[in-house]
């Protein structure tokens, strides 16, 4: 299957929005533009997409999301354009998937955010100010009971950007670990990496395999069972035969005349 996209618009925008467990306020005067195309099937895809934006967005909010408090805030007066791809190859729960972003953007950006609660601890910041023109590459690697990824970049320019980030978390069964940090001044050097482990499927498939052994045993059990039937039986008819044997020749002494 494949598709193609296409959209622009001219986004004006300005909210607060409270209600009994957060608050939050968002302003935005952008223009966005982009198109794209992708190809794919069962098994594997692939997709381009080229974007434009430029203008301004600023929010933050804060509030507490079940268990777990949280605050964040961000600022952006960029403009910038982006050319990506991506793509992805697996089957029954194993694969890998790739993409990579080739950008230009000039401008100030700033972001920080908490949380903090049941769910574990993520915090993080980042800002940078300046012109810049940079490459980001990540890649992911699937399988039935983890996935790990890792990405990296390099950016140049009038630019200097700094920040970082750390993330233990645990929500429905799944662990994640990570951190992220950048720092660069004309030259930026970015790095992260994230590892999160399915401890359901880990759980299921360790039922699977205690099912497994367990119908092994009841298997081998039975086998030993009809082996020291085998054994047995072979027993009787060896002493049998040797008493059949011992008779024979008694009876062939008692007929013989001395």
């Amino acid at each position: 299957m494949s598709s193609t996209h296409a959209s622009g618009s001219v986004n004006q925008d300005a909210s607060i929005t409270v209600d009994k467990n957060s608050v939050s306020i968002n302003y935005e005067n952008t223009i966005t533009a982009s198109a794209g195309a992708s190809v794919g099937n069962d098994y594997a895809s692939i997709g381009v997409e080229a974007s434009f934006k430029t203008g301004t967005e600023a929010s933050a909010s804060a509030g507490l999301n079940g268990n777990n408090v949280y605050i964040a805030a961000s600022y952006s007066d960029t403009t910038e354009a982006h050319l990506k791809a991506e793509g992805e190859v697996g089957y029954a729960g194993v694969g890998t998937a790739a993409s990579i972003d080739a950008y230009a953007k000039t401008g100030t950006e700033a972001e920080g955010h908490f949380s903090a609660g049941q769910k574990g601890i993520d915090a993080g910041a980042s800002a940078s100010i300046g012109n810049a023109v940079g490459v980001d590459a990540e890649g992911t690697i699937k399988l039935r009971e983890a996935s790990a990824t890792a990405g990296a970049g390099v950016s140049i320019g009038e630019h200097l950007e700094a920040g970082g980030s750390a993330t233990a978390t645990f929500e429905k069964g799944k662990a994640t670990v990570g951190v992220s940090g950048e720092v660069a001044a004309l030259i930026g050097v970015e790095a992260d990496v994230s590892v999160t482990v399915d401890t359901k499927q880990i759980q299921k498939d360790a039922v699977t395999v205690a099912n497994t052994v367990v119908r092994t045993e009841k298997v081998a059990e039975k086998e030993v069972v009809k082996a020291a039937n085998v054994v047995a039986d072979t027993g009787k008819k060896v002493e049998k035969g040797a008493k059949d044997t011992l008779n024979k020749v008694g009876k062939a002494f008692k007929k013989i005349k001395i």
